[in-house]
């Protein structure tokens, strides 16, 4: 069976300044079922992406998980950042998806 991406991001850590540092990080299994999430860090997550690992987010809607946009990469000022694809559904955006500040 085919799947849509290699891992999945379903939350976000972000830093006081509101930038992302870590993700939850789900491996894909054939047929779109994933694993249980792990911490990792951005930078780890852009190497996935930099070895050619389509990631994407997954977001809760009832009546359960739904695979939705494409994660990539900028580069802005030497830093490298994790960036969800441009749409018009700001709900599956890395901005908006599950804070994970008080999961340590």
């Amino acid at each position: 069976m085919s799947k849509s991406a290699n891992y999945l991001i379903s939350g976000v850590w972000k830093d006081s300044n509101d930038n992302i540092t870590h993700v939850m990080l789900h491996l894909v299994n054939d047929g779109d079922s994933w694993s249980m999430g792990e911490k990792t860090s951005e930078a780890n997550a852009i190497a996935l992406l930099k070895k050619g690992n389509i990631i994407k987010t997954v977001v809760w809607g009832y009546p359960g998980w739904s695979i939705k946009s494409k994660v990539t990469y900028i580069q802005r000022a030497g830093k490298e950042y994790l960036r969800s694809e441009a749409n018009a559904t700001t709900k599956d955006n890395l901005d908006n998806l599950i804070s994970m500040k008080a999961i340590k």
